[in-house]
């Protein structure tokens, strides 16, 4: 069938446009494929694996250390009254009493004598009672020295005498003994036995009379209850007692306090 002219030609006009429509440019080629590609990720990947943190602890400074320091520094040299026994607590109780400050000697049996301690810094002295009635005289002392060290050495010098003087005292028949004590650092005891007694035998009961020598820190301590008729084991516990509370009052140069 043939078709009109007008049919025709608006037959090719619509043939065309469809073609038209189905075409494209190289530019909107390339910017559908654009659009199409995928997202590129440009974060950074995570790694595989992770470190450890480790686990041992982070060290911490050192403490302190807690034993006596062996330097001068920070050592308390000086030395007041306070660091004696009272009236009452040194032995005879109710005697006469009379303190002096400055460095003499150790307050020992001749046979034992240890001299001054040349190296003090300071030192204070007490006694107390007068030895009348056969009642015992009673001794304290208290050195402090520049450091530990000088106190630690100055303790050994007594206990070395002590110790090395053990045996028959001259021109009578009295013997000294030697023996540890358990107050303050390096304690020491020394039994003046009058007749040999206790030297000989170990007889508590024996008549006889105690000096006891302790340091706490760099303080040197000394207590006797000289003369008198006791019997070494009263005088022992008496003097052992009396120590301990003269360690006591020593706190202040103890690098542990008080």
């Amino acid at each position: 069938m043939r078709l009109s002219f007008p049919v025709a030609l608006a037959t090719a006009a619509a043939l065309l446009l469809a073609g038209c429509s189905d075409s494209q440019t190289p530019e909107e080629e390339t910017t559908q494929t654009a659009s199409a590609s995928p997202t590129q990720d440009t974060s950074t990947p995570e790694p595989s694996e992770t470190v450890e943190e480790s686990e041992e602890p982070t060290e911490s400074p050192s403490a302190e250390p807690t034993e006596e320091p062996t330097s001068g520094g920070d050592a308390v040299t000086e030395l007041s009254a306070a660091v004696l026994l009272p009236a009452g607590g040194l032995d005879p109780a109710d005697g006469p009493r009379t303190e002096s400050e400055g460095v003499v000697d150790w307050k020992l049996p001749e046979a034992c004598s240890v001299g001054a301690p040349t190296t003090a810094a300071a030192m204070r002295s007490v006694v107390q009672g007068d030895g009348a009635n056969e009642v015992p005289v009673g001794f304290h002392q208290v050195a402090v020295f520049a450091d530990t060290d000088a106190a630690v050495a100055e303790a050994a010098r007594i206990n070395e005498t002590l110790t090395g003087c053990t045996g028959a005292a001259p021109n009578d028949g009295t013997r000294t003994v030697a023996e540890p004590v358990e107050v303050g650092a390096q304690g020491r005891g020394l039994v003046v036995d009058y007749h040999g007694t206790f030297a000989m035998s170990g007889d508590e009961n024996a008549l006889g009379y105690y000096t006891a020598v302790t340091r706490r820190g760099n303080a040197v301590t000394l207590v006797a209850s000289a003369g008198g008729e006791n019997t070494v084991s009263v005088s022992r516990e008496v003097v052992t007692g009396e120590l301990g509370a003269a360690w006591e009052l020593l706190c202040a140069y103890d690098s542990a306090g008080c």
